[in-house]
């Protein structure tokens, strides 16, 4: 199995302006496969109109270009937060990245052993 990470941080609002990168996310959510994405890159899937009717978190600013978009809007507990929803896995900050990669490791079909800030395996 095959998945899409799409790392975070403020690159994505410059991105999501990007025609060539909007165009590869779209093709990519058609494949129904597991895509992830944290912080502002939510910017870059609302850019390619997949968020619509799917809920989602990032990083707090990010909301109301999400709900302009069609998207119902979680909001995050903490910067550690996550929703999982259909093929997309979204976080609000780095924070979260264990939250966050765990349900996309097992979108993947894997098995994550371990737990906390003790080491752990992936096994796919």
């Amino acid at each position: 199995m095959m998945g899409f990470v799409i790392p975070g941080g403020w690159a994505p609002e410059c991105l999501a302006m990007d025609s060539f990168v909007v165009d590869i996310v779209r093709k990519f959510s058609n494949s129904q496969k597991p895509i992830a994405s944290i912080c502002h890159v939510q910017l870059i899937l609302a850019a390619a109109e997949v968020v619509k009717g799917c809920k989602f978190t990032a990083f707090p600013t990010v909301r109301s270009a999400i709900i302009a978009a069609g998207a119902f809007w979680v909001e995050p507990e903490n910067n550690a937060a996550s929703v999982l929803d259909g093929n997309i896995i979204s976080g609000a900050t780095y924070e979260g990245h264990p939250e966050f990669i765990q349900p996309f490791v097992k979108a993947l079909g894997g098995i994550i052993t371990g737990a906390g800030r003790q080491k752990y395996s992936v096994s796919l």
